[in-house]
């Protein structure tokens, strides 16, 4: 009952905020809740940068992999090293201190040189007073750990998904606010408030896992004005034809340009074979495919010269559901969930058989680590049948 008083006064005192640069709505889960015992990480990018890119870097301790913005190779937005440590952030403006938009610079640092959160923890406080950030981190590691930092220019506070008496349902959810902030510069307490009630659900019902947050969560379009679901919703358009919905207040926004899952590994795993599960573009327009940094590199079509074929794959299709000039923000559920397209019930199939395949392909390959080598073809095998079904 006190959280639902929460997020009421929560989306009553910023409703009419305007929207910040990076309005994310992002999570983490410890492997006590998931049903494969893996930690897990979720973040949905909302920014105005629509042309992502995956990029491979050389790190000064770890290599890792990340999400950029198109040729920007100074900045990461979520990534996973070679450690098997995982980080991702939403903007908070409500923290303390004047300095903000470091972010991804602080990130790329982390993935480069952090093993664990205890190690990302000393890099905070390394980074007190002269950090920059006003977020709410998310880490994974190879040891079990998953926690959200929420973090000012100077201070920092550890919220801890494997705590039962302050987190008794073993997840962290968080849009654009912190619990720890002062709640006047606040924004995204439906998404939320959606997002807390989706993972409470899955944890209930023991069915908490990537594939769940990827198909469930990710591509959320319920709005704070109306359930659309069942889809195609039929009744009255907002703004525009009926079916139609408004998603500036949805997990999946129009705003959304990219999304990952991290998929942890169990204590005493090989680090390596946590994977980084992303979908290069708004999730409902796109497939996720799986990506590791021991394969060494990421194929072209992620990262080229000008820009990712799939990320430029995923924007027309896109363009197919906000089809209205005149509304940007309205999505035509009809093209999404039926008639003539029926998109979601497509790529939702698919990619469920991309995530059966690399499943199997994982369990093989923790009785036998993989080669690099082994690695980076499948990793392209699977790239190059998303690309074949997004081009069709």
């Amino acid at each position: 009952m006190m959280r639902w008083v929460f997020c009421l006064f929560l989306f009553c005192t910023v409703a009419f905020l305007p929207q910040t640069a990076e309005s994310c709505t992002v999570g983490t889960v410890s492997g006590q809740v998931t049903l494969d015992g893996r930690p897990l990480l979720w973040k949905n990018r909302d920014t105005s940068f629509r042309d992502n890119e995956i990029a491979f870097f050389k790190g000064k301790v770890y290599d890792f992999v990340g999400i950029i913005n198109k040729n920007d190779t100074t900045q990461v937005w979520m990534g996973l090293n070679t450690a098997g440590f995982a980080i991702m952030n939403s903007e908070s403006l409500d923290q303390e201190g004047d300095s903000v938009d470091t972010e991804g610079y602080f990130m790329k640092k982390a993935l480069a040189t952090c093993g664990s959160l205890y190690d990302f923890e000393k890099l905070l406080n390394r980074t007190n007073n002269e950090r920059g950030t006003k977020a709410n981190f998310g880490c994974i590691d190879a040891y079990g750990e998953a926690a959200i930092y929420e973090t000012g220019n100077r201070t920092f506070e550890k919220i801890d998904s494997r705590n039962p008496v302050v987190i008794p349902y073993g997840f962290v959810v968080r849009a654009n606010f912190s619990m720890t902030g002062k709640h006047n510069q606040a924004y995204g307490a439906w998404r939320f408030h959606r997002a807390f009630d989706l993972f409470e659900q899955a944890v209930v019902d023991q069915k908490m896992t990537h594939s769940y947050i990827l198909q469930t969560v990710a591509r959320d379009i319920h709005a704070w004005e109306v359930n659309p679901y069942p889809l195609p919703f039929t009744g009255p358009g907002q703004g525009a034809e009926p079916g139609y919905i408004n998603t500036n207040n949805c997990i999946n926004r129009h705003r959304t340009v990219s999304c990952a899952v991290f998929q942890g590994v169990k204590p005493g795993e090989n680090p390596a074979l946590a994977t980084m599960w992303c979908i290069l573009g708004e999730p409902v327009a796109g497939v996720a495919i799986p990506v590791w940094p021991r394969a060494g590199e990421v194929p072209e079509e992620l990262d080229g010269k000008n820009g990712s074929d799939l990320n430029v794959y995923i924007q027309e299709i896109e363009s197919l559901l906000y089809h209205d000039a005149g509304h940007t923000r309205l999505i035509d559920t009809g093209r999404l969930a039926g008639g003539r397209y029926d998109l979601l019930t497509e790529f939702t199939a698919f990619e469920r058989e991309i995530i059966e395949k690399t499943e199997n392909k994982l369990k093989a390959w923790r009785r036998r680590p993989p080669s690099a080598d082994v690695m980076r073809n499948f990793q392209h095998s699977i790239l190059r049948d998303v690309l074949r079904f997004l081009k069709r």
